[in-house]
Protein backbone atom coordinates (compact mmCIF):
# COMPACT_ATOMS: atom_id res chain seq x y z
CA UNK A 1 0.00 0.00 0.00
CA UNK A 2 2.87 2.33 0.82
CA UNK A 3 4.35 1.83 -2.64
CA UNK A 4 0.96 2.48 -4.22
CA UNK A 5 0.61 5.75 -2.30
CA UNK A 6 4.10 6.79 -3.35
CA UNK A 7 3.36 5.99 -7.01
CA UNK A 8 0.10 7.96 -6.80
CA UNK A 9 1.81 11.01 -5.31
CA UNK A 10 4.75 10.94 -7.72
CA UNK A 11 2.53 10.32 -10.73
CA UNK A 12 0.20 13.17 -9.82
CA UNK A 13 3.10 15.55 -9.22
CA UNK A 14 4.53 14.63 -12.62
CA UNK A 15 1.18 15.34 -14.26
CA UNK A 16 0.89 18.74 -12.61
CA UNK A 17 4.51 19.67 -13.35
CA UNK A 18 4.04 18.61 -16.95
CA UNK A 19 0.96 20.82 -17.20
CA UNK A 20 3.02 23.80 -16.01
CA UNK A 21 5.65 23.55 -18.75
CA UNK A 22 6.13 26.60 -20.95
CA UNK A 23 4.15 26.70 -24.18
CA UNK A 24 4.57 28.84 -27.29
CA UNK A 25 1.66 31.26 -27.38
CA UNK A 26 2.52 32.98 -30.65
CA UNK A 27 5.64 33.31 -32.78
CA UNK A 28 6.57 35.24 -35.92
CA UNK A 29 9.38 34.47 -38.36
CA UNK A 30 7.55 36.64 -40.92
CA UNK A 31 8.03 33.97 -43.60
CA UNK A 32 6.25 30.70 -42.85
CA UNK A 33 2.74 30.64 -44.30
CA UNK A 34 1.90 26.92 -44.03
CA UNK A 35 0.20 27.54 -40.66
CA UNK A 36 -1.75 30.53 -41.93
CA UNK A 37 0.94 33.05 -40.96
CA UNK A 38 1.65 36.25 -42.88
CA UNK A 39 4.80 36.66 -44.96
CA UNK A 40 6.47 40.06 -45.19
CA UNK A 41 6.96 42.19 -48.27
CA UNK A 42 9.10 45.30 -48.53
CA UNK A 43 7.51 48.77 -48.81
CA UNK A 44 5.26 49.87 -50.38
CA UNK A 45 3.60 46.45 -50.02
CA UNK A 46 4.32 45.65 -46.37
CA UNK A 47 1.26 44.15 -44.65
CA UNK A 48 -0.02 46.14 -41.68
CA UNK A 49 -1.70 43.16 -39.99
CA UNK A 50 0.50 40.10 -39.48
CA UNK A 51 -0.92 36.75 -38.39
CA UNK A 52 1.39 34.62 -36.24
CA UNK A 53 3.40 32.07 -38.20
CA UNK A 54 3.24 29.68 -35.22
CA UNK A 55 0.69 29.49 -32.43
CA UNK A 56 -2.09 32.06 -32.65
CA UNK A 57 -1.88 35.85 -32.54
CA UNK A 58 -1.77 39.07 -34.55
CA UNK A 59 0.48 42.09 -34.94
CA UNK A 60 -1.31 45.37 -35.70
CA UNK A 61 0.30 48.37 -37.41
CA UNK A 62 -2.87 49.67 -39.05
CA UNK A 63 -4.34 52.01 -36.45
CA UNK A 64 -6.58 49.38 -34.81
CA UNK A 65 -6.32 47.65 -31.41
CA UNK A 66 -4.34 50.54 -29.95
CA UNK A 67 -1.72 50.58 -32.71
CA UNK A 68 -0.61 53.42 -34.97
CA UNK A 69 -1.26 53.46 -38.70
CA UNK A 70 2.26 53.11 -40.11
CA UNK A 71 2.87 54.36 -43.65
CA UNK A 72 4.36 51.81 -46.03
CA UNK A 73 5.45 54.12 -48.84
CA UNK A 74 7.98 53.78 -51.63
CA UNK A 75 10.01 56.68 -50.27
CA UNK A 76 11.09 56.95 -46.62
CA UNK A 77 8.54 54.44 -45.30
CA UNK A 78 7.62 54.04 -41.66
CA UNK A 79 6.99 50.33 -42.22
CA UNK A 80 9.00 48.00 -44.44
CA UNK A 81 10.91 44.70 -44.46
CA UNK A 82 14.56 43.65 -44.53
CA UNK A 83 16.55 40.42 -44.77
CA UNK A 84 15.92 37.99 -41.93
CA UNK A 85 18.30 36.23 -39.55
CA UNK A 86 18.90 32.87 -37.91
CA UNK A 87 19.19 34.53 -34.47
CA UNK A 88 16.38 33.17 -32.24
CA UNK A 89 14.94 31.10 -35.11
CA UNK A 90 13.69 28.02 -33.23
CA UNK A 91 13.91 25.11 -35.64
CA UNK A 92 12.09 22.86 -33.17
CA UNK A 93 8.83 24.71 -33.89
CA UNK A 94 9.60 25.09 -37.60
CA UNK A 95 10.86 28.66 -37.81
CA UNK A 96 12.57 29.42 -41.12
CA UNK A 97 15.57 31.56 -42.00
CA UNK A 98 16.01 33.16 -45.42
CA UNK A 99 17.81 36.14 -46.90
CA UNK A 100 14.60 37.52 -48.42
CA UNK A 101 12.21 39.98 -46.77
CA UNK A 102 12.06 38.24 -43.41
CA UNK A 103 12.56 40.96 -40.78
CA UNK A 104 10.02 43.61 -39.84
CA UNK A 105 11.35 47.15 -40.27
CA UNK A 106 10.07 50.12 -38.25
CA UNK A 107 11.61 53.24 -39.71
CA UNK A 108 11.69 57.03 -39.95
CA UNK A 109 11.88 59.65 -37.20
CA UNK A 110 8.26 60.46 -38.06
CA UNK A 111 7.44 57.17 -36.30
CA UNK A 112 8.62 58.51 -32.95
CA UNK A 113 5.67 57.97 -30.59
CA UNK A 114 4.09 55.38 -32.88
CA UNK A 115 2.81 52.09 -31.49
CA UNK A 116 2.95 48.44 -32.60
CA UNK A 117 0.53 46.03 -30.90
CA UNK A 118 0.57 42.26 -30.44
CA UNK A 119 -2.72 40.53 -29.58
CA UNK A 120 -3.33 36.91 -28.50
CA UNK A 121 -5.20 34.66 -26.07
CA UNK A 122 -3.72 33.94 -22.62
CA UNK A 123 -6.59 31.81 -21.28
CA UNK A 124 -5.21 29.10 -18.92
CA UNK A 125 -1.73 30.61 -19.35
CA UNK A 126 0.50 32.62 -17.01
CA UNK A 127 3.88 34.34 -16.80
CA UNK A 128 4.16 35.63 -20.36
CA UNK A 129 7.70 36.31 -21.60
CA UNK A 130 9.23 36.71 -25.03
CA UNK A 131 12.44 36.68 -27.01
CA UNK A 132 13.36 38.15 -30.38
CA UNK A 133 16.17 39.19 -32.71
CA UNK A 134 16.79 42.88 -33.30
CA UNK A 135 19.14 45.43 -34.79
CA UNK A 136 19.15 49.19 -35.32
CA UNK A 137 20.92 51.76 -37.44
CA UNK A 138 22.83 54.62 -35.81
CA UNK A 139 19.82 56.93 -36.29
CA UNK A 140 17.22 54.31 -35.42
CA UNK A 141 14.98 54.15 -32.35
CA UNK A 142 16.82 54.37 -29.04
CA UNK A 143 13.83 53.65 -26.82
CA UNK A 144 11.05 51.06 -26.91
CA UNK A 145 8.47 51.25 -24.12
CA UNK A 146 6.74 47.88 -23.65
CA UNK A 147 3.30 47.75 -22.01
CA UNK A 148 0.61 45.13 -21.43
CA UNK A 149 -3.18 45.32 -21.36
CA UNK A 150 -6.19 43.04 -21.04
CA UNK A 151 -8.57 45.40 -22.85
CA UNK A 152 -6.46 47.45 -25.27
CA UNK A 153 -7.37 50.60 -23.35
CA UNK A 154 -5.76 50.58 -19.89
CA UNK A 155 -2.04 49.86 -20.21
CA UNK A 156 0.39 48.60 -17.57
CA UNK A 157 4.13 49.29 -17.75
CA UNK A 158 6.19 46.17 -18.43
CA UNK A 159 9.71 47.32 -19.31
CA UNK A 160 11.69 49.75 -21.49
CA UNK A 161 14.45 48.77 -23.90
CA UNK A 162 17.01 51.57 -24.15
CA UNK A 163 19.77 51.47 -26.77
CA UNK A 164 22.29 54.20 -27.51
CA UNK A 165 25.34 54.87 -29.64
CA UNK A 166 28.17 57.37 -29.44
CA UNK A 167 31.31 58.30 -31.31
CA UNK A 168 32.48 57.91 -34.90
CA UNK A 169 32.22 55.16 -35.88
CA UNK A 170 29.23 54.56 -33.61
CA UNK A 171 29.71 52.39 -30.53
CA UNK A 172 26.42 50.69 -29.77
CA UNK A 173 25.13 49.87 -26.31
CA UNK A 174 21.88 48.47 -24.92
CA UNK A 175 20.04 45.35 -26.03
CA UNK A 176 19.53 46.35 -29.68
CA UNK A 177 22.85 46.92 -31.43
CA UNK A 178 24.02 47.40 -35.00
CA UNK A 179 23.45 43.81 -36.17
CA UNK A 180 21.32 40.82 -35.29
CA UNK A 181 24.50 38.92 -34.45
CA UNK A 182 25.85 41.60 -32.10
CA UNK A 183 22.49 41.95 -30.37
CA UNK A 184 22.09 38.19 -29.95
CA UNK A 185 18.87 36.80 -28.51
CA UNK A 186 17.00 39.61 -26.74
CA UNK A 187 14.88 38.41 -23.81
CA UNK A 188 12.08 40.19 -21.96
CA UNK A 189 11.37 38.78 -18.49
CA UNK A 190 7.92 37.48 -17.64
CA UNK A 191 4.94 39.47 -16.40
CA UNK A 192 1.88 38.31 -14.48
CA UNK A 193 -0.24 41.20 -15.82
CA UNK A 194 -1.77 39.05 -18.57
CA UNK A 195 -2.28 35.81 -16.61
CA UNK A 196 -5.39 33.97 -17.82
CA UNK A 197 -6.52 36.93 -19.98
CA UNK A 198 -8.93 35.92 -22.72
CA UNK A 199 -7.56 38.79 -24.80
CA UNK A 200 -4.01 39.97 -24.15
CA UNK A 201 -2.27 42.96 -25.70
CA UNK A 202 1.42 43.88 -25.76
CA UNK A 203 2.36 47.33 -27.07
CA UNK A 204 5.67 48.75 -28.31
CA UNK A 205 6.03 52.54 -28.40
CA UNK A 206 9.06 53.80 -30.35
CA UNK A 207 11.19 56.88 -29.65
CA UNK A 208 14.57 58.42 -30.34
CA UNK A 209 14.97 57.97 -34.12
CA UNK A 210 16.81 60.93 -35.60
CA UNK A 211 16.49 60.61 -39.38
CA UNK A 212 14.05 59.51 -42.06
CA UNK A 213 16.31 56.59 -42.94
CA UNK A 214 16.85 55.44 -39.34
CA UNK A 215 15.29 52.08 -38.58
CA UNK A 216 15.02 49.13 -36.22
CA UNK A 217 14.62 45.58 -37.50
CA UNK A 218 12.88 42.71 -35.72
CA UNK A 219 12.75 39.01 -36.44
CA UNK A 220 11.79 35.72 -34.79
CA UNK A 221 9.49 36.89 -32.01
CA UNK A 222 8.60 34.01 -29.66
CA UNK A 223 6.01 34.64 -26.93
CA UNK A 224 5.89 31.86 -24.32
CA UNK A 225 3.84 31.26 -21.15
CA UNK A 226 3.25 28.60 -18.51
CA UNK A 227 0.19 26.40 -18.66
CA UNK A 228 -1.96 26.90 -15.57
CA UNK A 229 -2.67 23.47 -14.01
CA UNK A 230 -6.36 22.56 -14.01
CA UNK A 231 -8.00 22.88 -10.55
CA UNK A 232 -8.73 19.13 -10.59
CA UNK A 233 -5.03 18.33 -11.02
CA UNK A 234 -4.07 20.53 -8.08
CA UNK A 235 -6.78 18.98 -5.93
CA UNK A 236 -5.62 15.50 -6.89
CA UNK A 237 -2.09 16.39 -5.86
CA UNK A 238 -3.39 17.49 -2.46
CA UNK A 239 -5.31 14.23 -2.02
CA UNK A 240 -2.25 12.20 -2.95
CA UNK A 241 -0.16 14.05 -0.38
CA UNK A 242 -2.83 13.59 2.29
CA UNK A 243 -3.09 9.85 1.64
CA UNK A 244 0.68 9.48 1.76
CA UNK A 245 0.89 11.43 5.03
CA UNK A 246 -1.83 9.36 6.68
CA UNK A 247 -0.20 6.13 5.57
CA UNK A 248 3.11 7.19 7.14
CA UNK A 249 1.33 8.00 10.37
Amino acid sequence: MKNLNTILAVGTMAAVCGAAEAAVVAAWDFQTITNGGTALLAAPNTPKVLAANFGSGMIYLDGTNGSSNFASTASNPQLTAFSGTSVNADASIGMATTTSAGALGIANSSSNGSKLVFKFNMSSLANLSFTFAGQRTSTGFTGIVIEASTDGSAWNAWTTLTSTNAGTPAVYSGPIKDSFFNSGVISVASTATLDNAATAYVRFTFSGASSASGNNRFDNFIFSADNIPAPGAVALLGVAGLVSTRRRR
